[in-house]
């Protein structure tokens, strides 16, 4: 071969290596990144971020009620050949923070058949002035109640972003640990698969020496059947958990294409969530999005209760405007001589309407009150729980595998008994299958202490999901 061919054959080898490498990094999924790809691709995701300029664009709103406001407006009528009336008017209202206006205007009015009282000089009449609420409205009202309540949806829609986030990721973390969980449980039936596949073969040729009787080859080539089948079902299970974690990052289209080749196994979460949960353990401060969105929830009602509260009182609104018959630069023309003022009154008699929402109101805020104490006891006591059932959970994994070393030394030792003709082949599979047993329910111990580790998060609420 010569040199040109070699070279060429040389970097082929080499661009198909960097491929498939390149395709086998795309396929690779760890539990960081399938977190990462949760956050950025997942539908859910999306919508939760959502909530924050939804409580921004409300705030806005709600501030958007102390805008000033232009108003407007002008009437002529001409019938035969006659001026009846030109009236207009323009005025400008700037709300305070309070229920207080300050406001400018002018108004015109000529014709001859305008009503005296809107009649003006040629000139037309500029005024300034104010509004006043003197009793109801003037601690409180309902623009000043939506503002706070915007700030405090603010913060609701925060811990809305935060629980919603919470459920996402417990849910992901969880389908990823079952995924892990069942690459486990296939590896334990593919290796034990092996280890009945070499006891066939090592007894078939026995058997055909003559040294083992017929008989035992049936019975491992039984067994072989068995392992199989057990695997092929946890391969089915294997599959079926990618599929779920997949849809959870429908949107990662590398992922998609290929299989899920998971980086991270269920001995090294758990190995690193037992060094995590020592961070856990000791901060006994519950965070969960879910209080801090009740305590929200309490101020907004608060609010709500004392503007209901407030809405009691009669109305009385004063208004007083300083009126000019001249134009005159920075409004010289206004004097104390030249005014209107006005003033109005109401009050239901019975009040039935204010009283009972007030009532209502005041009912909101106590279930809200109770509501929030009865979820800080149950996440308290969700959390002992918790901590009780880890240490439960790490005596169970110490013991399963004590009993998976114990099992392993019988089955070497009623191996070579079988060898040496002094056990059978029933007890050779008897002791492998307390052996395989044992190793599935240390797989499921793990699955149940990382499960138990995420729950704890879960109810903690700081989204610390990394277990590490």
């Amino acid at each position: 071969m010569n040199l040109p061919v070699r070279n060429s054959i040389l970097l082929l080898q080499i661009l198909l290596f960097v491929i498939n490498s390149t395709a086998q990094s795309n396929k690779e999924l760890s539990y960081r990144k399938f977190l990462s790809l949760v956050k950025s691709t997942n539908l859910q995701a999306q919508k939760a971020e959502n909530n924050l300029p939804f409580a921004d664009y409300q705030l806005k709103a709600a501030k958007g009620n102390f805008d000033p406001q232009l108003n407007s407006s002008f009437n002529s009528k001409q019938y035969n050949s006659k001026n009846y009336f030109n009236y207009g008017s323009a005025e400008i209202k700037q709300p305070l923070f309070s229920s207080h206006y300050l406001k400018m205007g002018y108004q015109y009015g000529q014709g001859l058949n305008l009503n005296p009282e809107f009649e003006t000089s040629e000139a037309g009449l500029p005024y300034v002035g104010v509004e006043v609420s003197l009793l109801q409205g003037l601690l409180i009202d309902k623009r000043r109640a939506e503002l706070k309540k915007a700030n405090y949806y603010s913060d609701f829609y925060k811990d809305e972003l935060k629980i919603q986030l919470n459920e996402l990721f417990y849910y992901a973390s969880t389908t990823y640990l079952e995924g892990i969980y069942s690459k486990k449980i296939n590896s334990i039936y593919a290796y034990f698969s092996n280890l009945a596949q070499q006891r066939l073969t090592g007894i078939s040729e026995l058997s055909n020496v003559g040294e083992k009787p017929a008989v035992d080859t049936i019975e491992a080539a039984i067994y072989l059947q068995g392992r199989l089948l057990e695997m092929q079902a946890s391969e089915i299970e294997l599959n079926k958990k990618s599929t779920e974690i997949q849809t959870l990052i429908s949107n990662s289209e590398e992922l998609v294409k290929d299989p899920i080749v998971y980086t991270d196994s269920l001995d090294q979460l758990y190995l690193s969530a037992r060094i995590a949960i020592q961070q856990f353990l000791p901060n006994e401060t519950i965070s969960n999005p879910l209080l801090s969105q009740y305590i929200a929830k309490q101020k907004i009602l608060e609010t709500e209760l004392r503007l209901k509260r407030e809405l009691i009182k009669p109305v009385l609104d004063v208004s007083y405007n300083f009126l000019s018959n001249d134009i005159q630069p920075y409004l010289q023309g206004f004097t104390t001589n030249a005014y209107k003022w006005g003033a109005t009154f109401s009050f239901p008699l019975y009040l039935r309407k204010a009283r009972n929402e007030y009532k209502m109101a005041q009912i909101a805020v106590q279930n809200n009150e109770l509501e929030t104490i009865n979820k800080q006891n149950q996440f308290s006591n969700k959390r002992k729980f918790i901590v009780e059932t880890l240490k439960v959970c790490q005596e169970q994994i110490i013991n399963a595998e004590k009993s998976v070393n114990y099992s392993n030394l019988l089955v070497e030792a009623e191996k070579l008994k079988f060898m040496n003709g002094e056990s059978s082949l029933f007890l050779v599979n008897a002791r492998e299958n307390k052996w395989l047993e044992n190793e599935l329910k240390l797989a499921e111990y793990k699955l149940k202490y990382l499960k138990t580790i995420l729950e704890l998060v879960y109810t903690d609420g700081n989204l610390n999901y990394e277990l590490s």
